[in-house]
């Protein structure tokens, strides 16, 4: 395995202590928005899909989702894995198929440089999601995480890949090494990835120092 490592890493629930964008949705939607989710994890509902029709049940005005967004929480070691990532020259790209309206608060309020590729939330009369990393020829996920790696990677590097969910198993599915946790982790055993499981970013900076 090369020594020359790439991260690829997801926000919700993995950067984010909590899925920050189900806790929205479960917070400020109306009736309703659970059968979309259920049907979004089935595949019956595209992610653009799906998102539409929630965010049509959301009624919240700007500024009370950014005050919302604002008491959102990251893992307070991510800022360390991420500070050990540029001294080692490893590039870390985050990857989201959630909103850019968090994230860029977040990584703001807490003074992290990264580069990251989101969704987009747009309040026009009520929200309307706009998805600039669709994969047209796919359209399964607002953000195409396996063309943004295939996109972003070079074949002298190890492609690493953290996340946690249901939008994470196909980068998973591409990536030279994983680093999952609970609906990640799940999916990759049914299929056979093998998995390095975590729960903070100490473990993976510890599992890096020790393999490299």
């Amino acid at each position: 395995m090369a020594k020359r490592l790439m991260f690829f890493v997801d926000f919700d629930g993995t950067i984010s202590r909590e899925d920050v964008c189900y806790t929205m949705v479960k917070t400020f939607a109306r009736e309703g928005w659970a059968e979309l989710n259920t049907l979004w994890e089935e595949g019956t509902l595209s992610t653009g899909d799906c998102a539409q029709a929630t965010l049509d049940l959301i009624s919240a005005l700007p500024e009370e989702l950014t005050a919302f967004f604002a008491r959102m929480e990251i893992d307070p070691a991510f800022p360390v894995f991420l500070q050990w990532a540029k001294e080692q020259n490893h590039p870390v790209y985050i990857l989201s198929d959630g909103y850019a309206n968090y994230i860029d608060l977040i990584l703001k309020r807490e003074r992290i440089d990264a580069e990251y590729y989101a969704n987009i939330m747009e309040y026009r009369e009520g929200w309307h999601i706009h998805m600039p990393h669709l994969n047209p020829e796919c359209g399964k996920c607002g953000v195409c995480k396996q063309g943004k790696i295939a996109e972003l990677s070079h074949p002298d590097f190890t492609k690493i890949y953290i996340g946690d969910g249901y939008s994470d198993l196909c980068p998973a599915r591409h990536s030279d090494m994983v680093f999952a946790k609970r609906t990640l982790a799940d999916l990759c055993g049914q299929e056979g990835i093998f998995v390095y499981n975590f729960q903070s970013f100490n473990d993976i900076l510890s599992k890096m120092q020790e393999i490299f």
